[in-house]
């Protein structure tokens, strides 16, 4: 059993690490056209094109299929199954491209900006190609091969990315941006086929696959895309486009962690989940899996939050040095919403995705109210205030639904956290010493060597906290007896 569960984890963790891998390194093309984008573009490009897609991604998280994870539960699918899953993704894409061509005027009159009408129609073919692409590529993930989408993605981005960079370059327009959101769906579309070739054809006979799933999943998905996107949605009636610019950057930003490292693990912890269950181990990779993204996510945003100003100054320029406390707050409200991120995972593998409603029923009741207070009240710091404290409702929902599906007590789930959390603070405040060594420099090569100096140091002094503190209050992921293993190691190679 033990041999099983080993086997399980390695191929999951290089599972993992494909996905994860390739989600970098798009994030890495995406973050150096941000950072070229910046510089040729302002806050009020940014801030217009984020009007536009922040409503876009609101109706198509609404309307989100998870068409492979329930392909996923059929062993063996029949090309009905396939065709089905063609034809739900292909009609959800076309209502909502049909349905943003007809709302660009009446969007444009809510928040008082014209440009809006040829920009909206123009991003809505985006999600119209994207539910179009190839079902047939489940059958990689089924076999826990993820190199495939991960060359897809990375070639798609980078195709997008540069002519977006070029088009910004010789026009200094926003439509830059727009351009390169249609061109990755383009690209993603036409590579999908070439690797997953199938023959589209309409029909909904398999319909009963995935029924349950698609039921919970729309209650699931309407809520989850207003908590995600309320703030983006109610802000740019109050504030103006280079400042709701700036929001929307330094919230882009904190959410990289999340894009990079949670997001590609949704399938893999899937995939390992339904094995671990059937296993008898899923308690223990639930808690292995939850601990494991927290010790990788969050000192990473506990830097971006740290050292949010220095970041800003020298990736974006002076003209986004109003985003920095911005971040600073956001990296640290997401803090908090690390350790629920397998929890959909998980009840998506146990077919229990009215767990996934309930939580995301809670976080609705406390962040929607918040979210129009803070606003009214307080503006942006009203809009990061809103996220805290609906973060710290997400994570009671999550240990309420992780208790009722595995039977994982509070106290259980809670124990887990005590070393890693210990160690964060450690090097944090550790970081926070070494960043008031820092002067003001014009010379952005000598701040980005002290970035990285500091940097460094961030990540050794934590590497040493984990360590420590996995002794002192238990080690959920065997890393003490790692490390111990390859120092003793060590010690006989120095010997001999």
């Amino acid at each position: 059993m033990s041999g099983k569960i080993g086997a399980l984890s390695k191929q999951t963790a290089k599972a993992g690490a494909w996905t994860a891998g390739a989600r970098l390194a798009g994030k890495s093309v995406d973050f150096v056209a941000l950072i070229v984008l910046a510089r040729f573009l302002g806050p009020s490009d940014f801030g217009l094109v984020a009007m536009a897609m922040t409503l876009i991604f609101i109706v198509e998280a609404v309307m989100e299929l998870p068409l492979g994870a329930a392909m996923l539960r059929v062993p063996e699918p029949a090309e009905e199954v396939y065709s089905t899953a063609f034809t739900l993704g292909a009609l959800r894409g076309l209502i909502i491209a049909a349905f943003f061509i007809l709302c660009a005027w009446p969007i444009s009159i809510f928040y008082g900006e014209p440009r809006l009408v040829p920009l909206v129609m123009c991003l809505a073919l985006a999600p119209a190609m994207r539910g179009c692409v190839s079902p047939k590529l489940v059958e990689f993930n089924r076999r826990m091969d993820f190199r495939r989408q991960a060359g897809l993605d990375i070639a798609s981005k980078t195709i997008a990315v540069s002519t977006a960079i070029i088009v910004a370059i010789l026009t200094r327009s926003y439509w830059a941006i727009a351009l390169g959101t249609i061109l990755v769906a383009f690209v993603a579309l036409a590579g999908s086929y070439w690797l997953a070739p199938m023959r589209p054809r309409l029909t909904l006979k398999a319909w009963p696959v995935f029924a349950d799933i698609l039921t919970w999943n729309l209650m699931s998905q309407i809520l989850s895309a207003i908590n995600w996107q309320a703030d983006r949605f109610i802000l740019p009636r109050f504030i103006p486009p280079a400042a709701f610019g700036r929001y929307v950057m330094a919230n882009d930003l904190s959410s990289l962690p999340f894009q990079v490292l949670a997001a590609p693990l949704g399938t893999p912890l899937n995939v390992a989940f339904v094995n671990a269950h059937q296993n008898g181990s899923l308690r223990n990779s639930y808690l292995k899996a939850s601990v494991g993204i927290f010790l990788l996510m969050a000192p990473i945003l506990c830097f971006g939050a740290i050292m949010a100003e220095h970041l800003i100054h020298v990736f974006l320029g002076a003209q986004w040095a109003e985003a920095a406390p911005i971040l600073t707050g956001i990296a640290l409200a997401c803090i908090g919403s690390i350790p629920a991120l397998p929890m959909a995972p998980l009840a998506v593998s146990l077919n229990k995705s009215r767990q996934i409603t309930f939580r995301n029923l809670v976080e609705f009741a406390v962040r929607v109210p918040l979210t129009i207070a803070g606003i009214l009240s307080f503006g942006v710091m009203g809009a990061i205030a809103a996220k805290a404290l609906a973060t710290l409702a997400v994570l009671v929902s999550t240990m309420m639904a992780v208790k009722s599906m595995i039977g994982l007590g509070y106290r259980a789930q809670l124990a887990a956290f005590v070393g890693p959390c210990a160690a964060l603070v450690i090097s944090a405040l550790f970081l926070v010493y070494v960043s008031t060594l820092f002067q003001d420099s014009t010379d952005i090569v000598m701040n980005l060597v002290r970035i990285g100096a500091a940097g460094a140091v961030y990540v050794v002094t934590y590497v040493c906290s984990v360590y420590l503190m996995s002794r002192w209050f238990g080690d959920a992921l065997g890393l003490t007896g790692l490390v111990d293993q390859l120092m003793s190691r060590a010690r006989l190679r120095f010997r001999t």
